[in-house]
């Protein structure tokens, strides 16, 4: 596998969610100078950088590899305590969270679009090791 595989994956995959790197700093919660700096000396992320980037993208370092789509999805045990909650729930709060639940993603999406525009100077000071 090639160097240069790892920035292609995270930029394949931000396109995919069109997402800038400054949003997937802020899911991963790493620096927006360190992703950048990453990319523009094509430097390769230190497995634990990797790591946060993938929790910020949402998939496991398995399913990051995974070229044939052939990995499991794996849930979080925070993602299981979440659905074991909501299975407990009657059909109409049910309902009622995935309203809410809809509602969060627009805000949250929205949210997101502001911040893409333009990093702020505190994200340019933090410092966080490859």
């Amino acid at each position: 596998m090639k160097e240069e595989y790892v920035l292609n994956k995270v930029t394949q995959l931000l396109e995919e969610r069109g997402w800038t790197l400054y949003r997937l700093a802020k899911e991963a919660d790493i620096s927006y100078s360190t992703l950048s700096n990453t990319f523009h000396r094509n430097n390769v992320p230190s497995v634990s950088t990797l790591m946060r980037v993938c929790d910020g993208l949402g998939i496991t370092l398995s399913e990051f590899f995974d070229e044939e789509g052939t990995a499991v999805k794996k849930l979080t045990v925070a993602d299981q305590q979440l659905l074991a909650d909501f299975h407990r729930l009657p059909r109409e709060e049910k309902r009622l969270v995935n309203a809410y639940m809809q509602g969060l993603l627009k805000i949250s999406s929205a949210h997101a679009n502001e911040d893409d525009i333009q990093p702020s100077s505190d994200d340019e000071g933090e410092a966080v090791g490859l």
